[in-house]
């Protein structure tokens, strides 16, 4: 399923809590945090535990287990991409393309560490000015 509401999302972490309790795995955000952030209508929200285990000709090995979901509106979340780039675009009331084309070059630009600060500043300004922060 690609759409979740609040309640699903509860219900998630709680049957994935009994498991981690009885295999005495790690989380890495409390279950606390993950209701406090569905009550603060946070647009993000995850839920991750590592799991380490001892591998037989390498040593340790760690897994990381978990979901995150982004708040597309009131009591809707997504796990899709597809849906949240569809929800990028229509707020910044561009194509999926488009988000999906500066999603790489962020990508490219990020992996090579290359920093235009002239080009830097304009996108800030840009940013700024397409949420109406002037």
């Amino acid at each position: 399923m690609a759409y979740y509401t609040k309640r699903d999302v509860l219900n998630y972490v709680s049957e994935n809590l009994k498991e981690i309790e009885a295999k005495g795995l790690r989380m890495l955000n409390p279950e606390a945090e993950v209701i406090k952030r569905i009550n603060d209508e946070e647009d993000m929200v995850g839920f991750f535990w590592i799991d380490f285990k001892e591998g037989e000709t390498d040593g340790e090995k760690i897994k990381m287990e978990g979901k995150s979901w982004y708040k597309i509106d009131t009591d809707i979340y997504t796990d899709d991409r597809f849906a949240i780039d569809l929800y990028q675009a229509m707020i910044n009331e561009i194509t999926v393309s488009d988000v999906i084309r500066k999603r790489r070059q962020d990508m490219e630009i990020a992996k090579h560490g290359l920093i235009d600060a002239q080009n830097l500043e304009e996108k800030v300004k840009e940013n700024i000015k397409q949420d109406g922060i002037e």
